[in-house]
């Protein structure tokens, strides 16, 4: 590998708390909603989010949890699951993130739902129109 693809290597590689604020974002959680779910303050998360090069090992299992990530995922590990959801809005993520409380009817009615649009979204993109 050239020196010019070492430095971009290194570049891509983020830090634990790069990554950490990447993922909470992604999720639309603020670091108070975190730290509530690990019992911790905004302060701490804001600490593992800046200034710390690790939490501590239980936190870290708890916050691989709190975030539904694996520890490789949060560590940036080549092996974890590399499924991100960096590109959803986190308006949508913390809409979703409260509409998974709603009963399981309520989830099966908004998953096709969902469904319908993206079907919907797709026929469009695809030129296929619909004659009556």
């Amino acid at each position: 590998m050239n020196t010019v693809a070492q430095k971009t290597n290194k570049m891509n590689k983020l830090t634990f708390g790069q990554r950490l604020v990447q993922i909470r974002k992604a999720m639309g959680l603020t670091q108070t909603e975190l730290g509530s779910r690990i019992g911790v303050s905004q302060r701490i998360i804001h600490h593992y989010e800046n200034k710390a090069e690790y939490p501590p090992t239980p936190k870290l299992i708890e916050l691989a949890q709190a975030l539904n990530k694996s520890v490789d995922e949060l560590l940036g590990m080549e092996n974890g699951n590399t499924e991100t959801y960096q590109d959803i809005k986190p308006t949508l993520a913390k809409k979703l993130r409260r509409a998974s409380q709603l009963p399981s009817n309520d989830l099966k009615a908004l998953s096709t739902f969902i469904d319908a649009l993206i079907l919907k979204q797709q026929v469009k993109d695809t030129g296929v129109h619909n004659e009556a």
